[in-house]
């Protein structure tokens, strides 16, 4: 008979033997792969470090509607696939709620009765879906899908550390697409002003104007013919360079 201690130093063992190292989870903050590819490899990530865990995918929700974004497999797509036909299932329930689901034998699982028996048929048997968040607000699911009952036990923590990650991935790609759509429209807002800069050069020299009335001049050019002004000062240099040739 084993002491509660010895239990104990056995469940810190196993967790040990599960746990992702700190390498690879530095990894995948550090990896100049794109947003894809490094949610692939969380997926795998978690496959690869929890022995129960067979197949795996990750649901993001675009427009009002769930999707996987990657897959270790065509099961793990299928087994989604499942979830969003039927509107039912763990790693719906984990991505709308912020909650982690386990699921230790979808055979006897009558939460998501329909989808349980879709599941089971393709010899999936137990499940772990843990919740994906950006600010506290969930947005996703990591999904692990097993063939024998059981085959999460004691790896809810491992899970929910590989989880984080993936959260901290989607908040960066986030940020990333964010400032890069801020960059784009600085750099227009700027190519816009050289160009009616230079327009209004050719107004002043062929209008013998000041700059202020060359404004005005493709202001009203704009509004008369419903067009933005910067592409009327496009015109306008345009001109200005197929008379020069």
């Amino acid at each position: 008979m084993t002491t509660a201690r010895q239990d104990d130093a056995q469940a810190a063992e196993t967790q040990d033997d599960l746990s992702p190292s700190g390498a690879e989870l530095l990894g995948l903050l550090q990896s100049e792969e794109t947003f894809e590819q490094t949610l692939q490899r969380v997926a795998e990530l978690a496959c690869s470090t929890i022995p129960g865990c067979s197949t795996g995918s990750v649901t993001l929700w675009r427009e009002g509607e769930p999707y996987t974004v990657v897959s270790t497999d065509d099961l793990a797509q299928e087994v989604d696939d499942a979830q969003y036909e039927t509107m039912e299932g763990p790693c719906l329930d984990a991505s709308r709620y912020g909650e982690t689901y386990v699921s230790t034998d979808l055979a006897h699982d009558a939460r998501w009765p329909v989808f349980a028996s879709l599941a089971t048929r393709k010899g999936i048997r137990s499940s772990l879906s843990l919740p994906l968040a950006v600010k506290g607000s969930p947005i996703g699911a990591l999904n692990l899908y097993s063939h024998e009952p059981r085959g999460f036990d004691g790896a809810v923590d491992v899970g929910r550390l590989i989880a984080g990650q993936a959260g901290v991935t989607i908040a960066n790609a986030d940020l990333y697409r964010a400032s890069r759509a801020l960059a784009d429209q600085l750099q227009e807002a700027m190519q816009s002003r050289a160009v009616i800069e230079q327009a209004k050069g050719v107004l002043m020299a062929e209008q013998r104007c000041g700059p202020e009335e060359a404004f005005v001049l493709l202001r009203q050019a704009s509004q008369r013919e419903n067009v933005k002004l910067r592409d009327i000062a496009q015109r306008i240099v345009d001109g200005q360079a197929s008379r020069k040739r």
